[in-house]
């Protein structure tokens, strides 16, 4: 029988999600063994990620989702990633009820975040130097110390077995943060 996306629900809203989803598709198409190693490498993957990563006090992330700064907060499932490795997200608490606010320009220099991941690269072509020329965005501490990264739009929006691919990204970058 086909299996569609729609035969495997909504879109993965968190990692138990992702996982569940794998283990439908490894049943549904007869690879029940090997759905279930890829979430055991996925699982054991993660946690080596995170457990390898410093934890950085006070360290603050604006996820860019597209130029006119759409965001996303903790409520969300890459939120929730952030969250793992310690990072507080400026979009929490912007606009109640509303987990992908939309913030401004001025928020986002006031913020002043630590690190910003933009996963509008592909899409609309943002990058350390579009983001170093905004108006005024030269005094983030994210700008000033080269902590503005680029992160493939796919591997930041599809889940799945990327998902570690993501976590991976977002380890290295904050190792990186704490080198010379």
């Amino acid at each position: 029988s086909d299996v569609c996306s729609s035969d495997l629900g909504p879109a993965a809203a968190s990692f138990d999600d992702v996982y569940a989803q794998i283990s439908q598709l490894g049943a549904a198409t007869g690879h029940e063994n090997e759905a279930n190693a890829l979430i055991g490498k996925m699982k054991s993957d993660i946690d080596a990620a995170v457990a390898a990563a410093p934890k950085l006090d006070g360290a603050t992330v604006y996820h860019e989702l597209d130029p006119t700064f759409y965001s996303v907060t903790s409520n969300t499932f890459i939120g929730k990633v952030y969250e793992m490795f310690g990072l507080a997200n400026i979009a929490d608490g912007v606009e109640e009820g509303n987990d992908y606010p939309q913030l401004n320009a001025e928020y986002v220099v006031q913020a002043n975040p630590s690190l910003i991941v933009l996963a509008d690269s592909k899409c609309c072509g943002e990058s350390a130097d579009t983001v170093a020329a905004r108006p005024g965005w030269d005094v983030i501490d994210a700008v000033k110390n080269g902590r503005v990264v680029v992160i493939d739009d796919d591997i930041a929006s599809r889940w799945g077995p990327r998902l570690v691919d993501y976590i991976d990204a977002v380890a290295s970058v904050l190792m990186k943060m704490t080198e010379g």
